[in-house]
């Protein structure tokens, strides 16, 4: 049979960091996008807005995790 060492998933758990990080980022930032929209009555301005905060801190932080690797 086959054994699996520490290394062999490695690749995966940076593909997972990576994923992780990037939804996690956007979520938190629509969200938020959302709850100030609705508070300040502008949500389409508001969402728009988050989704690019979201995806700018997602890639930010992905790109820092691939560049430590």
């Amino acid at each position: 049979m086959f054994k699996f060492k520490r290394n062999d998933f490695s690749g995966l758990l940076l593909a997972t960091r990576v994923a992780f990080s990037t939804a996690l980022s956007l979520i938190a930032a629509l969200l938020m996008g959302r709850y100030l929209g609705r508070i300040f009555g502008q949500e389409l301005l508001f969402l728009l807005l988050g989704i690019l905060v979201g995806l700018y801190a997602g890639f930010r932080e992905a790109i820092r995790i691939l560049w430590k690797k």
